[in-house]
């Protein structure tokens, strides 16, 4: 195997990769970065058996071949070189490595060993508005929580119905919802991890691209931009039936500006009782106001009074504020409309003049 590519181009793949690169004892292997360079085209891979990512660099082949080297190593190594072209020459020893004033050789494992990445079949496929996905990414996917005892809940679930797509995660405390077009067709419900889903997320945050295709079939899923394709396994299970906890029967809608409520909640936040996060939102129709009290008997009390329209009864409810911030800091609208019920129902937030996104925090029960 012997290529040349820029500094640039071989560090911007490394990037995207390396990350899923994990120490690994059982299989040192997967330690290690693929470099593939064939039919024209250099691919860098890594995989943890989960998760497999490929990405492709531009540069130019004079000898095909493959090879497997430590890809924190290597990527760290490529950071630091001048931005010129790099020399990449398999040899028996290892990987040489040359650049400029710079010549380095990079000991590595044969790629035959290497754990193959799975190619997911296109005849399930849609594609997805590349800012739409990355709101749904940050809308969704905090809301979902790792859980050994329940699996399907360490995952996001996606519901493809036509040309409809809605993405769900909750922890069992708060519910996140998302409804989408997507352009192409699937009626399938899949749940996809959500370390998947976090590396993509990571991946995409300074992406260019205008849409992201995505491929399905029985257990696996792919996401596929222009030089960036991430494939990962899905969760078998049922996801749970959340529909059935959004309330439909709200006695009290509430507008509110989303950044006076974010200011007062983080205010509270600071004397609310250790480990319990409980801050009280009271909703009075009478005043057009929300007042938001927390107390500490350490620390003391706090109270804030924010201007609001409201229509409905007088409701008084405890959140863990966290939960709250988490939906207020992603409904990516200056106004949000609360919908309450009663003191144990869940509390449903939306974005103002937004359809399509909303996101429920269970109370506090006293």
């Amino acid at each position: 195997m012997k290529f040349i590519c820029t500094r640039e181009n071989l560090n911007n793949g490394l990037n995207i990769v390396n990350h899923l690169a994990s120490h690994n004892a059982n299989l040192p292997i997967l330690n290690n970065v693929l470099i593939d360079a064939k039919d024209g085209i250099i691919t860098l891979s890594t995989t943890n058996l989960e998760i497999g990512i490929k990405v492709t660099v531009r540069g130019k082949i004079e000898i095909e071949g493959s090879y497997t080297v430590p890809a924190r190593l290597f990527s760290d190594f490529v950071s630091l070189l001048p931005n010129e072209n790099v020399d990449i020459d398999l040899e028996t020893d290892g990987l040489n490595v040359s650049c400029k004033n710079s010549q380095t050789q990079i000991k590595g494992m044969l790629s035959e060993d290497y754990p193959l990445i799975p190619d997911v079949s296109s005849e399930k496929k849609v594609n997805i508005d590349m800012q739409t996905f990355k709101e749904v990414l940050s809308q969704t996917v905090f809301a979902a929580t790792l859980d050994d005892n329940r699996p399907e809940i360490s995952g996001v679930f996606f519901n493809f119905k036509g040309q409809d797509l809605t993405v769900a995660a909750t922890d069992s405390y708060r519910l996140a919802e998302k409804k989408i077009k997507v352009d192409g067709s699937i009626d399938q419900k899949i749940i996809i991890p959500l370390k998947t889903l976090q590396e993509l997320g990571r991946i995409l945050a300074n992406s260019t691209e205008k849409n992201i295709s995505l491929y399905l079939n029985e257990n696996q899923v792919a996401f596929s931009s222009s030089n960036i394709v991430l494939t990962s396994r899905l969760i078998d299970g049922n996801y749970p039936d959340y529909e059935q906890i959004i309330p439909s029967d709200e006695k009290t809608i509430t507008r509110v500006k989303a950044e006076d409520l974010i200011k007062a909640i983080k205010g509270a936040a600071l004397f609310c009782k250790t480990g319990i996060n409980d801050i009280k939102m009271t909703i009075i129709p009478s005043k057009n106001e929300v007042v938001i009290l927390s107390t500490n008997s350490g620390l003391g009390e706090n109270i804030t009074n924010i201007g609001a329209e409201i229509k409905g009864e007088e409701v008084e409810i405890v959140f863990n504020y966290r939960y709250l911030l988490d939906g207020l800091n992603n409904l990516q609208s200056e106004q949000v409309i609360i919908k309450t019920s009663n003191q144990g129902a869940p509390g449903v937030f939306v974005p103002d003049n937004k359809e399509g996104y909303l996101y429920i925090v269970m109370p506090i029960r006293q």
